[in-house]
């Protein structure tokens, strides 16, 4: 346990913080995405306008890590939008109705 609680008030194990910054590190460098929301942080993060993709991400980077002791599946789910919106990236970007969804899994 890494001694902390995510946004939603489960309890964070050290391999969700990991899991958390490769997946925030990989969509940053990948220059794609406008905003990302993950379980694991408080707000969204908004990429610099310089930076931002055309995309919005929201994840849970370790889906089932609460059950890793039993030897259970786990794994990272995801959403995808398209920044509709002009200027530089905001929250409302991605508070969308699932049908705008692009992708998923």
């Amino acid at each position: 346990m890494a001694g902390t609680k995510n946004a939603t008030g489960d309890s964070v194990k050290k391999l969700d913080l990991l899991s958390n910054l490769l997946v925030i590190n990989a969509l940053k460098k990948s220059r794609v995405c406008a905003v990302l929301v993950s379980e694991e942080e408080p707000e969204p993060i908004l990429m610099p306008e310089s930076d931002a993709g055309r995309f919005c991400v929201a994840f849970d980077p370790l889906d089932g890590s609460s059950n890793i002791d039993c030897n259970v599946s786990t794994g990272t789910i995801f959403s995808i939008f398209e920044k509709t919106s002009p200027g530089p990236p905001k929250a409302s970007d991605i508070l969308r109705s699932g049908k705008d969804m692009v992708a998923a899994g």
